[in-house]
């Protein structure tokens, strides 16, 4: 049975579906690599998406990445929640804004980025996707305890049919 999408979440719909595609990470910490993803957003008739994200190395397809969460409205119209967790010991809550096509958001905003004792030292992540049909194309900066937000992510996604 199909599932009607949750009102509250008309502004953020052009999200849904499987994309797939490649990208590029680079950090001063170390060496650029190309990637491959899939990120999939669905929703189960309540106010809140679910977010899955995997990605793994273009040259060998080993594992690289994983995140799973929520994305969900904020209390004013245009605000945006996420809400995910990282295998790297972090959890990320972030806030931000919804533009017709584009989402943006930061840690920086009322945000934080929880860690466990052994996690990466991540201090801030900041994210921002725009939608063009059936193509997605986002940034990712992230901050640690020994560099400044600086662009770690770079990729272009296809929806699937």
């Amino acid at each position: 049975m199909e599932l009607d999408v949750h009102p509250d979440l008309a502004e953020l719909s052009f999200l849904l579906g499987t994309w797939r595609g490649s990208g590029r990470g680079e950090y001063p910490t170390i060496d650029p690599f190309p990637y491959e993803e899939e990120v999939v957003v669905e929703h189960v008739g309540e106010p809140y998406l679910l977010y899955r994200q995997s990605s793994w190395s273009s040259d060998d397809r080993g594992p690289l990445h994983l995140e799973r969460g929520f994305i969900r409205p904020g209390s004013a119209p245009g605000e945006v929640e996420l809400c995910l967790a990282h295998p790297l010991g972090l959890t990320e809550i972030a806030h931000g804004s919804v533009d017709g096509p584009t989402l943006e958001l930061s840690t920086d905003r009322d945000g934080v980025v929880g860690r466990t004792r052994t996690g990466l030292e991540v201090t801030a992540l900041t994210r921002a996707y725009r939608v063009d049909g059936d193509r997605l194309a986002y940034e990712l900066f992230m901050a640690t305890e020994q560099t400044p937000n600086t662009l770690h992510l770079r990729g272009e996604l296809r929806r699937l049919p």
